[in-house]
């Protein structure tokens, strides 16, 4: 019995050991496949790797570096729905793990998603709340799915970890910029550009927040900073037009002129030369002076127009340049080209109903001003809008919408109530309409303000 009993206890000690060494086999074993693994995808070898790690997997399915590492190798050969899996099954594995759902991040990425992707990093960043990178790529994700306001957070956390995170300024700066936040938007480009002088985007950018502010002397100190830094046309170009935007057109012709002598087949140069001197017309009266600068507008876009230039862009101000001339019919007709040709300039549209007025076509101009306040939508300042209602409003009634124009017109009244012109067309709209009262009041309110108002005194024998 005793020799029994001990055979039992021999037999168990030698299962025990061969069970041991089992498992010392398959602990080599699966440190053998992972280091293949490691190797064939450092190597780009993606399909030796998915056998590697797959055989490791078999041996510890519970390993959550074996499915991530085998994810990072399926989506190397874009099988990304066996990515997704490996990557999701990580995720269950370790949940306090950061690096599969980083993977599973990426993958969301590359896929065009950015929102799936944001919501992934969401989840990285609520487990490690001490990387000023993840905090950064959280709210890039964020942003670039039209998530601005949900990118600001992250992104003060990320510099508030990294005070110099020049990047994560300037992204900063971006995303108060969309959210409105014009100033604070102007404060963080101007730490990032402090942080790192080299970093051209915030400089742009930031002079572009000064040209909104009307503080031309800091847009030009960035401008010029940029052209310092990264010489070329576009830097020159940008300096004259902010030179010409200030007024100081003689400057501007000078920064075009030195340009165009290091680069005089540059039609974009011509292009601008042109811009400039329309601008200068525009800038001052009907006459002598309005039509020269509007001629030597003439032969630059011309040149222009023989290069490479955008020609609607180059049509439209030449059109312009036309009409400040004098010369309407031309100019109306270089224009119904412009706006023919795509990809057309937004303002052909308004050059063209500004010609259509000058040539008594009420009706044409009214469709094209339509079309350009259409294509300028909420872009234009409160006040620029509004005085576009009011000409809206005029040409209505000059083409005899009459119930347009009222619709435009009188919500003018609250902020215009002594407006003489307005009053007018308020009044013959309304007679129009049958609201013969209300035109009558209209009428005698606009006489009061100007009784010899030729307008309104032939206005008056009809709305009695």
């Amino acid at each position: 019995m005793r020799l029994g009993i001990a055979a039992v206890g021999v037999v168990a000690l030698g299962v025990v050991t061969v069970l041991a060494v089992q498992r010392l086999n398959d602990a080599e074993r699966f440190r053998q496949l992972v280091d293949t693994g490691e190797r064939a995808l450092a190597a780009g070898n993606s399909y030796a790797a998915i056998e590697a790690f797959s055989g490791a997997i078999a041996l510890r399915s519970d390993s959550m570096a074996s499915h991530l590492r085998r994810g990072e190798a399926y989506r190397a050969q874009r099988r990304l729905e066996e990515a997704g899996r490996d990557f999701r099954e990580a995720v269950r594995l370790q949940p306090g793990a950061t690096e599969p759902l980083m993977a599973l991040a990426a993958l969301y990425e590359g896929q065009g998603n950015p929102a799936a992707a944001a919501e992934w990093l969401g989840r990285a960043a609520a487990i490690d709340r001490q990387s000023p990178t993840l905090l950064y790529r959280l709210a890039l994700t964020r942003y670039r799915s039209g998530q601005a306001a949900a990118a600001r957070e992250p992104l003060r956390q990320a510099v508030a970890l990294n005070p110099g995170f020049d990047e994560a300024l300037y992204l900063l700066g971006l995303t108060l910029r969309d959210t409105q936040d014009t100033a604070g938007a102007v404060e963080a480009l101007e730490r990032a550009v402090r942080t790192n002088p080299s970093l051209a985007p915030a400089r742009e950018e930031l002079a572009d927040l000064y040209r909104a502010q009307q503080r031309p002397a800091e847009e030009m100190a960035q401008l010029t900073a940029l052209a310092s830094q990264e010489p070329g046309t576009g830097r020159d170009v940008a300096i004259a037009l902010a030179q010409a935007r200030r007024g100081d057109f003689d400057a501007a012709d000078a920064t075009l002129a030195a340009a165009a002598d290091r680069a005089p087949e540059d039609s974009s140069l011509a292009l601008t030369r042109g811009r400039v001197h329309v601008w200068r017309a525009e800038a001052v009266p009907p006459g002598p002076q309005r039509g020269r600068w509007a001629t030597e507008a003439i032969p630059a876009l011309e040149r222009a127009l023989g290069g490479t230039v955008r020609r609607s862009e180059g049509l439209a101000l030449y059109g312009r340049a036309l009409f400040l001339r004098g010369d309407i019919a031309d100019a109306a007709r270089i224009l119904r080209e412009a706006v023919a040709t795509t990809p057309f300039s937004r303002l052909a549209f308004l050059y063209l109903a500004d010609a259509a007025e000058a040539l008594n076509d009420p009706i044409e101009a009214r469709h094209w001003l339509l079309r350009y306040d259409a294509l300028d939508g909420e872009v234009s300042a409160p006040d620029i809008r509004a005085a576009r209602t009011r000409r809206l409003g005029g040409l209505a009634v000059a083409a005899g919408d009459y119930r347009d124009a009222r619709t435009r017109l009188e919500p003018l009244l609250t902020s215009a109530p002594q407006d003489v012109e307005l009053l007018g067309w308020i009044a013959e709209a309304r007679w129009h309409t049958g609201d013969i009262e209300q035109a009558r009041a209209a009428l005698a309110l606009g006489l009061s303000v100007a009784p010899r108002d030729a307008t309104l005194r032939r206005l008056r024998p009809v709305i009695r």
